[in-house]
This record gives C-alpha cells, structure tokens and sequence, in this order.
C-alpha cells in the first residue's frame, strides 16, 4: 500500500477533497473516501477503480501526463473537465511511498463559493457584523468567513479542517452539534445562544444556524456581550428596587415604633402637668418630657443623618488628618462621660501619622463606639487604640462590659437594632457608622463574648511611605524613573481587558470594577490618572470625594 497518511482523510473530507490512492506494487488503487459525492459528481455507469475514468477524453492526455511524473517521484497539479459535463477538476498528484495518492476538488464547486461570498459578504457584514462558521453534520469546521480586519482567537485556517469539539466545552459543542443535524434535517434555520471562557473572561455569543447544500451549516455568530451585560444590569437594578421598597417598608415600621414611645411619654406627662399640683412631681413630670424631647430629637437626627448618608447627599471633606492628635482629642472630650470605676486607657503610635480623610466623620463613629461602651461597661477598662495594618489604619474600641450575645451579632449594624430596649438609644448609631467607614473607603467589625465585653473596629486606607534616603539628585532621579500610575474604573470585563492591554507597556494599571473600591484604590494608590467608565463617573458622590482628596 502506498505510504499514505490517513489521518488527514477527515481534514481532507471536509475540505470536500476526493483522495485515492494507487498501490505501484499490486497495479491496483483505492478511494479512501466518498471521492464522487464529495466532488458533487454522478457515478460512472460502470464501476470505476480509477479517477482517470472521471476526465473529459479530451483532457485525459495532461492527466495521464501528471499521473506519470509523480509515478516518477514529482509532484504535480493538472486541471481538467469532467467526463460526462463542463465541470473543472482539479488534482494534486503526489508521490507516496511505492505508489501514487491522487487529491481531487471540484473548482466549479469552490469558485462558486468565493463568488459567493465576494457577491454576498459584503450583506452578510452589515446584517450580521461578526463572523460565519460553516461546519459539516459531524461538526467540523469547513471554513470561516470574517469581516476584513476581524481577528478571532485563533487564525481561520488553524480551525479549518478541525473538531468544533476542539474549541467548544462539552455541553457548547452538543447544543451545536443536535441544532446542526435537526436544521439539516428539516431543512429550517435554528438559533441558540452559547459563552466561551478564554483567558478567564467570559463571552457571551448568539448563533443562527443555516442549512447549505444539503449537508453543510452556515452559523452566523454575533457577539452578544453587551446585550447580557445590560439585562443583567436591568435584573441587578430591579432587584436593587426590591430591596429598596421592602427596606423602606422595613425603615417605616422602625421609625413609627421608636417615634411613638417618646411621643407618647410627651403627651401623656403634658396631660398629667395640667392637673398636678405638686412642685415636686411637677418637676419630675417635665424632666421626663425634656428626655422625651431629647429623645425624639435625637431620632429625627439620626434618621436624617442615615437617609443623606445612603442617598449619597453628606458632603465628606477630605483633609490631611494628624490620627495622632484626633485620637487624644477624642480621648479627652469623652473622658467625662465614662462611669467611676472604669478605666480609660488610650494606645496610640510613637510616630505622627497623616492621612487624608474626614475627620469630623471620623470622630462621630469613634464617639458612637465609646458611646455604646460607656452604657454597658460598669467596671473593668474601656479602650481605644489605632495601628497600621498593612495598607490600612485599624480603629478599635474595646471594652470588659456585658457583651453581645452570638445570635445578635449578624444584626448589630442593622438599623433600630438595640441590645436592650431599656436602655436609652435609637438604635440606629451603628448603622450610620457602617455608612461613615464604608464611604471612607474602610470596613466596620465587631467581636464580642457575653459578660466578657466587646471589641469594635474600623478600617481607612492608609499608605505607608518610608523616608527616601539619599540626595536631591538620586531622588529626583529616582522619581524620573517612576512610571506613571494610571486608575482605571470600568465595570465591564471585556472593556477592562482592552484598556489594560492597550495601557500596560506604559503605565502601572490599577483595576477597579466595583463602585465601593474607587475610594480607598484611590487613597491607597496615589494614582497620576484616573481613567473612569460613563458610568461610575455618573456617581457625583464619588466623584466629588476623589476631587477633594486629589486636593490634598
């Protein structure tokens, strides 16, 4: 048998080339696939065992020619008319081993797929703007066909003559490959939609499958990324407004309950001064509707602190800060709120730390957290302490007071949630502290074991930058050699990807894709640019913290 290698046959069928084969030794030859049905040719009407039965006779001189030169060990090509009709072949014959191997196309056949695709491409472009797969009823690739510039993942003829199943996952290439079969076979168009993960990003396409000539499919595959991107936002944001109208439902059922109770104190010690003579009770009847009052007025505070808050409408100024020096001003004012009998301890850094934030923000929730201290702490120590962690500064409020049980501490920073009831307090403190550190760009923490105490903290960014040893010369050197440091805020994947490539061998690229990050990426990084998407720039809050801190 000649030295043929027959693992191209399945590359060759679907090129739609007829192989045989002619063995020198025995005189006899062999077609290795359906070589008539894949040349669209009718069978001879007697039983051929040769190609040379397909050629016009007034052809058959050059192929006998080529047939003879690669019997002598040269490769040749020869074009032909067919036996029985106008239409062109055209064959390779090689050398191979101690015979011949004859590879035959039907030009007719491929010439009337590029005027096809010369007359009509241009259409398909412009209704179809991405690229076509042709794929066989076994799935494989037959040709690619892409607009002019259009660069897939891997080159067309890379997938010619290839497995889908060698590019698709599993399940991709069996949704493929019924859809293919069932539009072959009912002769009707079909449409699915697949992803492709490449490079740990996620794409998103649609594919209209078309059947052609009876046993070929042409899939035409758009990319629809950004139409699944923008209904996965419509679902975020419903969701969203689900949560807003049930938390609103939520807020008022809050608000009316702790409202009533120093409503109700008002009127009914108001109703009770009327008639009481008594100086004595007198006075105590008003001292208890200036508590009510205060307290009322504290809620209604609260509650207008925490609505501006969630709706982005607290004006934060940024301002290089002295931790140091906040820390002891806070430690002094609260001095006198803490009961006898209890310690209060400060632990503070040697050195000065400056770090651009808001410190009247700042001081509310370290108030708030000595506030809540102070109530439950009887004895033992309350402190308060700040460290470096890394790329973040760590407040801390600890105490030994009664502590918190396991099963509240998932809802301690939910809104009206108190430890006990009978203690004076809205219940809404905490929550607004959550809103204060998550808008300085930290996080908020608590740890606490009953009748043992509780320990609170937060975080802000905080960059730690070492003194640059050296003179004026190198450091400016030094600083010459920086690269720059571009801040890139886009929400996307793909459209990260893109910025980040086309960035890279110029800048340091920083990548932010959620909205909560930009401050503290931006605190942290020093950042030369800031690159940021239509629509996080759309976030004026956000916006407008970043300004103030580039001020600084």
């Amino acid at each position: 048998m000649p030295d043929f290698n027959r693992d191209l046959l399945p590359i060759l069928t679907s090129a739609n080339t007829g192989v045989w084969t002619y063995d020198a030794g025995t005189g006899k030859g062999h077609f290795e696939n359906d070589y008539f049905g894949l040349l669209g040719l009718e069978l001879p009407e007697e039983e051929s065992s040769s190609p040379g039965k397909t050629v016009h006779r007034d052809d058959a001189h050059r192929f006998d020619e080529a047939f003879s030169a690669a019997s002598a060990g040269n490769s040749t090509t020869v074009t032909y008319r067919c036996f029985n009709n106008d239409t062109m072949l055209e064959s390779s014959i090689l050398p191979c081993g101690n015979g011949v191997a004859v590879l035959t196309v039907n030009k007719g056949r491929a010439a009337k797929m590029q005027n096809w695709e010369k007359r009509y491409g241009t259409l398909v472009n412009s209704l179809f703007p991405n690229f076509i797969f042709v794929f066989d009823v076994n799935f494989m690739f037959v040709d690619v066909i892409t607009p002019r510039g259009l660069r897939l993942f891997h080159r067309n003829e890379e997938l010619i003559g290839t497995a889908g199943r060698d590019l698709y996952t599993p399940e991709v290439s069996e949704l493929f490959l019924v859809n293919i079969r069932e539009c072959l076979r009912t002769n009707h168009w079909r449409e699915i939609e697949y992803h492709l993960d490449l490079s740990g990003i996620r794409y998103y396409y649609q594919a209209r499958i078309v059947p052609v000539d009876g046993d070929k499919a042409f899939c035409l595959i758009q990319d629809i990324g950004d139409r699944v991107r923008r209904l996965e936002e419509i679902l975020t944001q419903r969701k969203r407004a689900e949560e807003s109208d049930r938390m609103k439902s939520v807020f008022l059922a809050g608000i009316s309950h702790e409202i009533r109770t120093p409503l109700n104190a008002i009127v009914g010690f108001s109703e009770l001064l009327v008639v009481e003579e008594e100086i004595d009770v007198r006075t105590e009847y008003m001292e208890m509707i200036r508590n009510s009052t205060d307290t009322l007025l504290r809620i209604v505070n609260d509650t207008l602190d925490l609505s501006r808050l969630e709706a982005g409408m607290t004006e934060f100024v940024f301002e290089e800060t002295d931790i140091v020096s906040l820390m002891k001003e806070v430690h002094e004012l609260y001095r006198p709120n803490i009961k006898p009998g209890v310690q209060f301890i400060y632990d503070l850094p040697d050195t000065e730390i400056e770090v651009p934030t808001d410190a009247k923000r700042l001081k509310q929730v370290l108030f708030n957290f000595l506030s809540n201290s102070a109530k439950y702490t009887d004895r033992g120590n309350i402190t308060l302490k700040v460290e470096r962690g890394g790329d973040h500064l760590i407040f801390t409020v600890s105490d030994t007071g009664c502590g918190i049980p396991e099963d509240k501490l998932a809802a301690i920073f939910k809104r009206f949630e108190k430890l006990d009831y009978y203690v004076q307090g809205t219940g809404l403190g905490l929550s607004i502290c959550k809103s204060i550190v998550e808008r300085l760009g930290g996080n908020i923490t608590v740890s606490s074991k009953l009748h043992e105490g509780s320990v609170f903290s937060f975080t802000i960014p905080y960059r730690y930058a070492p003194p640059v040893v050296g003179n004026i010369g190198s450091v400016r050197e030094l600083i010459a050699k920086q690269r720059k440091r571009v801040l890139v805020v886009e929400p996307a994947a793909n459209d990260m990807q893109f910025i980040y490539e086309a960035l890279k061998d110029k800048y340091d690229v920083v990548e932010v894709t959620e909205e909560e990050k930009i401050l503290s990426s931006f605190i942290l990084e020093h950042p030369n640019i800031v690159l940021m998407s239509m629509e996080m720039a759309g976030k004026q809050d956000v916006v407008r913290k970043v300004h103030n801190i580039s001020k600084c």
